[in-house]
């Protein structure tokens, strides 16, 4: 009995003794255990290994948001106190890394201290690991701080002209403000736009143009039409010209008002820079067309369709050239090309009666094909009239076509615009037209396949389902799946952005053109409502095609970003009215 009692005894010490230690060291997995030994500077390396270990654990299991949360409380607040401390130096980066693994918006207090540049390679190196935990944790509160940094780097870029890394720092900065839509970094944002090129990379140029594309805030259309003339860049669908065109679809239908005042002529300030770089005003103003085709507005037609020469435009009777004082065709082609091209891409069905009445002006491939483009992209009773006048009557001038052969090759390749254009009923009046035609063009409509969509119009009609099943489905010819695609687009309601993801989701199809059309229809569809499901499936074709593209793609490619920057920031303008309810 007593041996019993004295082990009992000696095993209740054991437990306590056990207990009481277990109590001192604090759990091994609980974050606080190890925030505590922070202030010890014995134990601080330690320490922070452990919540490093405890961090990439929580790190993998997204549902974890009670720990996540505890990382917040409890952490966070420990990491900001000493962030600054020159004892704790060495351990910054693994601050920061943590933070950026967490996405917590509560770790602004470290990264606001991480973005003070001190001009050292570690300060550099802090400081672009706080951009990207901002950007990934979206930390709003951190705009004020980066915009004050970006403001001092841009006055004194010396702390950003590392060997390798010139403007590094200001390129992430312009990135994160972008991302975050800081309304107060315009201002700097601009700013930087117009800084002399000798003063600034180019890469910043690009961050800071993306950035104020992606805020949207009409203060920023003029500098942006201005940096395309002011700053020099290579041709390219990355180019400064390119990113400055997105920016302003995306910023949408506030731009047009100055982009009208540029196509006039009279924006003094662009023509002067332009000036000063050789760059002859009407590129200016064609610049300006071609981006009120890229925002897509109605706002832009009565003015496009008044900028666009019709002088020599007689519909169906012939206009005698001679008669015309102080007008040279030549260049009226060019700039009706233009012209027509931004009217297709806002598809207002209100500028149909002045592109088909252009239709017969030149016979020349030059503009003509961009009124047919223009009007396949509008549709609508209206324009399928003047498409199927088109395609039985039309010719090219003997002097522009390659041959004889090719005088109706206007009629073969624009029948294939002609059933783009078509209501679902008009499918007997299409098949009519190439069957009273001329034997050439009969042969060539049946080589290129156009038939195949006259057959989707009649199988679907007015069914939108059946549409979307066959844009969706792979194995179809691209024309089908285009003709699909525009007739499921007609029938969605703007602003639908599951429909738009749809039409996003078939934008991997084979023939370049089809691509533009669905990248367009894409944010046309979703008509200034934010849609991030299209940007990932239009982004997500380019990436898996990134090493195997070719040069025609290159027009595809450039919808794709035009759309993308719409559909990220909600811009591109209104959607046009319905054919009838334009006629009313």
């Amino acid at each position: 009995m007593r041996k019993f009692v004295i082990h009992t005894l000696l095993a209740a010490v054991l437990a306590a003794t056990v207990t009481t230690t277990a109590c001192q060291k604090g759990d091994p997995n609980a974050l606080e255990t190890h925030v505590k030994k922070l202030d010890d500077a014995e134990a601080r390396a330690e320490a922070f290994n452990q919540l490093e270990r405890i961090v990439s654990g929580i790190a993998t299991d997204p549902d974890d948001t009670a720990r996540r949360d505890k990382f917040a409380e409890t952490v966070l607040p420990k990491f900001e106190e000493i962030y600054s401390e020159d004892e704790v130096a060495p351990y910054r980066e693994q601050m920061l890394n943590m933070a950026l693994l967490m996405k917590r918006p509560e770790a602004v207090g470290i990264w606001t201290k991480a973005i003070e540049i001190d001009g050292s390679a570690e300060g550099h190196k802090q400081a672009l690991l706080a951009l990207q935990g901002i950007r990934e944790a979206k930390a709003k509160a951190a705009a004020e701080p980066i915009v004050a940094q970006f403001v001092k780097l841009t006055e004194s870029p010396s702390k950003d002209m590392g060997a390798g890394q010139e403007g590094a720092l200001r390129y992430e900065m312009a990135r994160t403000l972008g991302e975050i839509q800081a309304k107060v970094a315009v201002e700097p944002l601009v700013a930087a736009l117009e800084q002399p090129e000798e003063k600034q990379p180019k890469p910043v140029y690009k961050a800071a143009i993306d950035a104020l594309g992606q805020i949207g805030d009409p203060a920023a259309v003029d500098a942006l039409i201005a940096v395309q003339f002011a700053v020099a860049d290579a041709p390219g669908t990355q180019s400064i010209g390119e990113r400055a065109v997105r920016a302003l679809g995306a910023i949408g239908e506030p731009a047009v008002p100055k982009l009208l005042e540029t196509m006039a002529g009279n924006n003094t300030k662009v023509n002067d820079l332009a000036a000063k770089k050789n760059v002859d005003v009407q590129i200016v103003q064609q610049s300006a067309v071609r981006i009120l085709g890229v925002i897509g507005s109605p706002k832009a037609t009565a003015a496009l369709v008044a900028y666009m020469p019709q002088k020599d435009c007689g519909g169906d009777e012939e206009v005698d050239l001679d008669s015309l004082e102080d007008f040279d065709q030549g260049s009226a082609v060019g700039l009706r090309a233009f012209s027509a091209n931004a009217l297709g891409f806002i598809a207002d069905p209100a500028a149909v009666e002045a592109l088909c009445h252009c239709r017969n002006a030149t016979h020349n491939p030059g503009d003509l094909w961009e009124i047919i483009s223009a009007l396949g992209r509008t549709g609508g009773d209206d324009a399928y009239a003047c498409m199927e006048k088109i395609v039985t009557t039309g010719f090219y001038d003997p002097e522009e076509a390659v041959n004889s052969d090719f005088k109706y090759q206007v009629r073969w390749e624009g029948a294939r615009w002609l059933v783009l254009s078509a209501p679902p009923a008009k499918a007997g009046a299409i098949k009519a037209a190439i069957e009273g035609n001329d034997p050439k063009v009969k042969e060539e409509v049946e080589k290129l396949g156009w038939m195949k969509g006259v057959a989707v119009l009649e199988e679907c009609k007015e069914d939108v389902a059946c549409y979307e099943k066959v844009m969706m489905d792979s194995t179809k010819s691209w024309f089908e799946r285009e003709v699909g695609a525009f007739n499921f687009a007609r029938m969605s309601k703007p602003g639908d952005i599951a429909a738009a993801a749809k039409l996003a989701k078939a934008f991997k199809t084979r023939d370049a053109g089809a691509r533009i059309n669905i990248a367009w229809l894409t944010a046309k569809v979703a008509a200034g409502t934010p849609c991030p499901e299209c940007a990932e499936a239009l982004e997500g074709v380019m990436k898996s095609e990134e090493l195997t593209k070719d040069a025609s793609m290159q027009g595809a490619w450039l919808t794709a970003r035009q759309s993308i920057a719409k559909v990220t920031s909600g811009g591109g303008g209104a959607a046009p009215a319905p054919a009838e309810e334009a006629e009313k």
